[in-house]
């Protein structure tokens, strides 16, 4: 590329001092050209890794700490199983098995809602034997996705909502990030609620 005949003209009659001030001003717009268009990009990028690097160790260390927490799960769902109590308003509601089963459906939905996760799917069983006198369980399998703040609130509902819900199993899985700071994760879980043949529950 040649330069402008004019420019080097005018240059060529410019003093010692004029041209090294000239030379100056086009070093610093270089300097300036290369850190705008080259420098500050590749820090930006650099940060924004370090940004998902730190958000994914601090995902991984919230699922490693609740995967720890199974056995202590495991232990109030056999306390629960020991302790089920007799009290009517921990009991499913409807005078049949089916219309329990129902009552259990919704409550899961709601649950899932108030936790903000999204329900895949839910299996409810209605049809279950009702010869006894006993409580009689009805069963139920969840999937659900969401994050992990969806997952602990879920789990608090089942566990601790207004009826009487045993968790009989509970499986995770790992996700996939939609973002840095949000990892998303599906998990499965296996309770029964408890109907009283013979009784309208409200």
């Amino acid at each position: 590329m040649k330069s402008s005949p004019w420019l080097s003209a005018t240059y060529r009659r410019l003093n010692r001092r004029e041209k090294v001030v000239v030379l100056g001003g086009a070093l610093v717009s270089a300097v300036a050209l290369v850190t705008v268009y080259a420098v500050v990009p590749y820090a930006q990028r650099w940060m924004d890794r370090e940004a998902e690097i730190a958000a994914k160790a601090e995902q991984r260390a919230r699922l490693e700490t609740l995967i720890e927490r199974q056995e202590a799960m495991r232990e109030t769902v056999a306390g629960l199983r020991r302790e089920r109590g007799q009290t009517s308003g921990l009991l499913l509601a409807g005078n049949t098995p089916a219309v329990a089963a129902s009552d259990l459906q919704l409550l899961i939905k709601r649950y899932a809602d108030e936790s903000r996760v999204l329900l895949e799917r839910v299996d409810v069983a209605g049809e279950v034997d009702v010869s006894g006198d006993s409580l009689v369980p009805i069963p139920a399998r969840l999937t659900a996705r969401g994050d992990i703040f969806g997952l602990v609130d879920l789990l608090f509902y089942l566990q601790n909502g207004e009826k009487l819900l045993v968790i009989d199993d509970f499986r995770i899985s790992a996700g996939r990030f939609r973002r840095a700071t949000d990892q998303l994760v599906t998990w499965t879980v296996t309770l029964h609620g408890y109907y009283a043949p013979g009784e309208t529950v409200s």
